[in-house]
């Protein structure tokens, strides 16, 4: 069954669309958040939370990819499940590590002073201006939360070279967004 016809049966409120989902998708939802949450049981709720985001938001909406929009809706959901989760008690997770490290190409007690839609600009040309294998790279770490260990192995290089590759990145992206007067 393609998107399309998926997207079909959401509108028409039928659903075996959600099982159609489960059934293509479920794996990698489950995965999304699994490189998220700590436990999971975790991610098994956030799948179900994001059939349910599905099945409220479609209609109105009507994505062009299912899989693409299950997982910006797994995403978000895993990412507010940690919040809570860590504000009880400080764990660790690639979530934060990762946070951690776009810390870094922000100066300290640096103030956001756009609007989110300058600032998606921004970065839409800072990736724009990277090598695809740069670009690939990054979004693997900081959107798709991938480990520098599966980084490192999916691109047969040790983990100080993913490291430093990130590290550079990092150092220009925090250019980018200073000469275009987005972090001061």
């Amino acid at each position: 069954m393609e998107d399309t016809e998926i997207i079909a049966l959401l509108w028409q409120r039928r659903e075996s669309a959600l099982d159609e989902i489960i059934r293509r998708y479920g794996r990698l939802l489950k995965n999304f958040a699994g490189r998220i949450l700590p436990t999971t049981q975790d991610a098994e709720e956030c799948v179900n939370d994001t059939l349910l985001d599905i099945w409220n938001t479609v209609p109105p909406q009507r994505p062009a990819s299912i899989a693409s929009y299950a997982v910006m809706l797994i995403r978000r959901r895993s990412i507010d499940r940690l919040r809570r989760l860590t504000a009880k008690k400080r764990g660790g997770g690639v979530y934060l590590v990762a946070l951690d490290e776009l810390e870094d190409c922000i100066s300290g007690g640096a103030t956001f002073n756009e609007d989110a839609d300058e600032l998606r600009q921004a970065i839409n040309g800072f990736l724009a201006g990277l090598s695809a294998e740069d670009r690939i790279l990054f979004m693997g770490r900081y959107f798709a939360l991938e480990s520098i260990e599966s980084l490192a192995k999916s691109n047969r290089v040790t983990k100080n070279t993913i490291n430093i590759r990130l590290s550079k990145m990092r150092n220009k992206l925090k250019k980018h967004l200073t000469e275009r007067g987005i972090f001061i």
